[in-house]
């Protein structure tokens, strides 16, 4: 099975307004934000025009325009993008965003060669490309200033079998053994292995990022793994979200540790910034 826009599209049409609470409404997505919010901070300046790809309702938009100096803002899906640009206004921080785009990122034609500081792609946008993902790069790649930077996230595929592990009987018995051997060694959901669900996707490692990497003109500057400690239960987690000091030691442990190359893999994302040539 290829890429097909309509699924992740479908999806997150479907998802609407939940996806705006998605990494606040739990601590696992917390920690997952915090180290996102982290590398945002380190690496786009005041000066830079960033586009954001998949931006879905808005959880890094509303930090972004405050970062960037110039915002464009992206997605595959009109109800993420109309959602997007109501939490906007809701902000009073509308007018600091440049523009607004109804984009697929393996197409991004419409926008010219090296026109922007830096792209970002993370939260999965990379994930749903399947066969396209090299051109989804690339497209990305493309419109980046020599020196300038993209930053990509995916899905992680190890951490994600560690959080569902409780359901993997279930799963064997509703797709087989041969079909669940498959998706955990590719960690490719589609039609052909995964007939019980239409959220098809590419759960990744830190190999396969590197793989899609290894031809380009780039230079990988920083590797995180975000929301390692999600891998902690929510409860357990919740308890400690109500201590104030418990919770600071933990956010700070989640920073540190996100860093180590060790680590890289068991992040609920993994999370590359590469310098473009």
């Amino acid at each position: 099975m290829g890429y097909d826009p309509r699924y992740p599209q479908k999806h997150y049409d479907q998802l609407a307004d939940d996806e705006w609470t998605r990494l606040t409404r739990s601590r696992r997505g917390e920690l997952n934000y915090v180290v996102h919010i982290d590398v945002l901070r380190h690496h786009i300046r005041g000066d830079m025009d960033v586009l954001e790809i998949g931006a879905g309702t808005g959880i890094y938009t509303k930090e972004l325009v405050h970062m960037a100096h110039r915002l464009v803002v992206a997605d595959l899906s009109q109800v993420q993008l109309d959602l997007n640009r109501e939490h906007m206004r809701e902000l009073n921080l509308l007018s600091l965003v440049d523009e607004y785009r109804l984009l697929d990122l393996i197409n991004l034609g419409e926008l010219n060669d090296a026109s922007f500081d830096a792209v970002v792609c993370i939260g999965g946008p990379l994930s749903y490309l399947l066969d396209q993902e090299k051109r989804g790069v690339q497209e990305a790649l493309r419109i980046v200033k020599p020196g300038g930077i993209a930053i990509f996230g995916v899905m992680s595929l190890i951490s994600t079998l560690i959080r569902f592990m409780g359901a993997l009987k279930s799963e064997r018995d509703a797709i087989g053994i041969d079909n669940l051997r498959w998706v955990l060694e590719t960690g490719i959901q589609d039609r052909d292995h995964t007939p019980t669900s239409e959220h098809y996707c590419h759960m990744m490692t830190s190999a396969n990022l590197d793989s899609l990497l290894a031809d380009e003109k780039v230079e990988v500057i920083e590797r995180r793994a975000s929301g390692l400690l999600s891998l902690a239960t929510e409860d357990s987690l919740a308890e400690v979200r109500t201590d104030d000091e418990l919770w600071e030691l933990v956010v700070e442990r989640e920073l540190a540790w996100s860093k180590l190359p060790g680590a890289l893999d068991l992040g609920s994302n993994i999370v590359y910034v590469v310098k473009k040539y």
